[in-house]
């Protein structure tokens, strides 16, 4: 930034003066590598910004008929196996890194993943939402839709969502 800009207000400043800055800020992780940079966003925004992350890793379970047959023990060790990588994907965050964010916070859960997603802000009152990008292409869209697109479609807070890096 120049100089001359640094004083100059944001956008946000000028339209709203008394506006505060997002406190709470919800991640969606799913341990692959367009998850990790939406992540990286995520921490050096609420770095930046003083704000509270969470991240929130979705087991994407449908559940039918014959899943109420089926062992309970079985869910209960696909949680367990998602908080353990939901830590060990945190634990590659340096100390320093750690400390230059306000609060860090992991969820687990399971559903489908935009409306986990949706669920968590809310119950949260998430000021801002990064969502990671996969760049699905037209068929596979078509059939499966974008988690990312229902979360910005659904939002009641501004959603970010952060598209892969380019090789």
């Amino acid at each position: 930034m120049t100089d001359e800009f640094k004083d100059e207000p944001t956008y946000g400043e000028r339209t709203n003066p008394g506006a505060a800055r997002p406190r709470v800020v919800l991640v969606a992780v799913d341990f692959s590598a367009t998850a990790r940079h939406a992540l990286a966003w995520a921490f050096d925004y609420a770095a930046h910004t003083a704000s509270a992350l969470h991240t929130l890793h979705v087991i994407d379970r449908r559940w039918s008929p014959a899943d109420l047959l089926a062992d309970a023990g079985a869910v209960q060790r696909d949680v367990a196996a998602a908080e353990a990588a939901a830590a060990a994907e945190l634990r590659l965050l340096t100390d320093d890194a750690r400390a230059r964010v306000g609060a860090l916070h992991e969820h687990v859960s399971v559903g489908k993943p935009a409306d986990e997603i949706l669920r968590l802000a809310h119950e949260l009152g998430a000021d801002l939402v990064v969502v990671g990008s996969h760049s699905l292409d037209a068929i596979a869209h078509l059939f499966v839709g974008s988690v990312a697109e229902r979360v910005v479609r659904g939002a009641s807070c501004p959603v970010v969502v952060v598209r892969p890096p380019r090789a």
